[in-house]
């Protein structure tokens, strides 16, 4: 069994799409940004030995993710037409999650330094808006809501016995979130695609 306390850096991309439905025609727009983003993750698992002595472990987390957000602005489709996209902000803000990743050592075990690939899927409570400013009065709405974002993760990884140990890893992140919105008349399609960096440097109780 095993403790991992970790701070992680990353840069986050972000692309908003947003797709608007009138009778029978649609107009679509989207717009992409990105940023820092920062993060604790505490985890619990367990690893061992397989094969030889190669390392095989799996791990339940948490993720506590900071105050920052990816803010980007929705370019308009100036058509002339009733399902044209307006004008307006959006962003993208984790709030919180918990994940589960696997790992599998690279190198023969006995060895103060153990290298490894990890894969894992993360369940992240995140908070999305999307806003359109009307060009005919210049009245601003806004649409927010908290929804799931299932980031899919794959990266390597390092463990260093100084003692405790020292686990550093450097991951890649993608995730799809999609919905519907209707209201009278009009039929709104968002979607958040994510991909991000990360670089984490847990530490750890002696083995």
């Amino acid at each position: 069994m095993f403790l991992r306390l970790a701070p992680e850096a990353g840069w986050l991309s972000a692309e908003h799409s947003k797709r608007v439905t009138v009778g029978g025609g649609s107009s679509e727009s989207a717009t992409a940004a990105s940023g820092p983003t920062f993060a604790i993750n505490p985890a619990v698992g367990l690893r061992t030995r397989v094969l030889g002595g190669l390392l095989a472990g799996l791990e339940f987390e948490g993720v506590l993710a900071g105050r920052g957000k990816i803010e980007g602005t929705i370019e308009p489709t100036p058509n002339g037409e009733p399902h044209d996209v307006w004008p307006g902000e959006w962003d993208l803000h984790d709030r919180f999650g918990v994940g589960v990743n696997v790992l599998l050592g690279l190198g023969a075990g006995g060895n103060s330094t153990q290298g490894y690939v990890f894969g894992g899927i993360r369940r992240m409570w995140s908070e999305f808006a999307t806003s359109g400013v009307n060009p005919q009065n210049g009245e601003r709405g806004e649409q927010r809501e908290q929804r799931a974002r299932l980031p899919a993760t794959i990266g390597l990884g390092l463990l260093l016995d100084r003692g405790w140990l020292v686990d550093v890893r450097l991951g890649y992140s993608r995730s799809v979130t999609e919905w519907t919105h209707e209201i009278p008349g009009v039929l709104l399609d968002y979607g958040y695609s994510a991909s991000a960096v990360t670089l984490s440097a847990g530490i750890g109780p002696p083995r």
